[in-house]
């Protein structure tokens, strides 16, 4: 797929000394699990990241970046050339059993299937509703900048890896093909937040990366992303031949990646028993009418906290 991959690792580094020492304790437990992480000291990771002042970090020598659109266009290409049928534009309005299956009603016709996979994540709970209350949406925002000087590229980020770090408010970047630099986050919602939140996490870039000269902000989207109490992925059985796939928490495009391959098994007839991740049924959250407004709450406290650290 041609989405502009880079596989040179990701990076979570530290931005304190209390953060550097659970990091060297995560990367230790992954790398008994056999994968290749490896812990930085305070001169690997600002040469590693050009960006001074992190305690430390670690690396997964196998994580990597990519554009997310691009690759999942290349998903739904290589899929039609194996044969499936894909609609766009076309809303479902309804998921209705039948006798043999179910019926997936549409503005423009219906379709009858023995099984249905809802794949919406924050979205379309509205097609069943006991997938309301399960889980708390939070909206992420991205944004992504002019092309950087050639000059001020090569100090960032040499090697083309991604970024995380381990503020309580998490501080991402990462750049594209075209040297754009990467970045997203939350913020506090309310009024104005779709203008507000982007220029917020621009002006951030500056700040943490020490660009005062910062390329313009040239893009910013946003969306619904789907958190669990237990921060795991789900597959939740809502009737025979019902299921939905969900929980990225955030983690998209590895988790569903991987997750993809369990739901086409699943599709094509493997039993549910001899699937990696389990059915559960609906659990819905205690109080969710005010309980779905934490996260943005907490986020609120974590910023503070983060201020009170001096390393917002």
């Amino acid at each position: 797929i041609d989405c502009d991959p880079v596989q040179n690792g990701w990076i979570q580094p530290a931005h304190s000394p209390a953060a550097f020492e659970k990091v060297k304790s995560r990367a230790g437990q992954w790398a008994q699990l056999g994968r290749p992480a490896v812990t930085l000291d305070r001169q690997e990771i600002e040469a590693l990241t050009g960006v001074p002042g992190y305690a430390g970090g670690w690396m997964d020598r196998c994580g990597g970046v990519l554009n997310p659109v691009a690759y999942a266009r290349g998903l739904a290409d290589a899929a039609e050339k194996a044969g499936a049928k894909v609609f766009e534009q076309t809303r479902v309005a309804s998921v209705d059993r039948i006798a043999d299956g179910w019926m997936l009603k549409t503005p423009s016709g219906s379709v009858r299937a023995g099984k249905v996979l809802i794949a919406t994540n924050a979205y379309g709970w509205s097609l069943n509703p006991s997938l309301q209350r399960t889980y708390f949406p939070l909206k992420v925002f991205q944004i992504a900048t002019a092309p950087l000087p050639r000059e001020v590229r090569s100090r960032l980020l040499p090697g083309g890896q991604g970024v995380g770090d381990t503020r309580r408010n998490l501080f991402t970047f990462r750049f594209d093909a075209e040297n754009r630099l990467i970045s997203g986050g939350m913020n506090i919602l309310g009024a104005g937040a779709d203008t507000r939140v982007p220029q917020t996490i621009w002006r951030r870039l500056g700040r943490h990366l020490g660009l005062p000269d910062l390329p313009p902000l040239a893009y910013s989207w946003s969306g619904m992303a789907a958190v669990e109490p237990d921060f795991l992925p789900h597959l939740i059985d809502l009737g025979p031949g019902l299921i939905a796939g969900r929980a990225c928490n955030g983690r998209g495009i590895a988790m569903t990646t991987a997750m993809g391959k369990v739901l086409a098994d699943w599709a094509s007839g493997t039993e549910a028993r001899d699937l990696p991740l389990p059915f559960a049924s609906p659990a819905p959250i205690p109080f969710h009418a005010l309980l779905r407004h934490a996260p943005n709450m907490l986020l609120g406290w974590s910023m503070l906290r983060d201020r009170l650290d001096g390393t917002s």
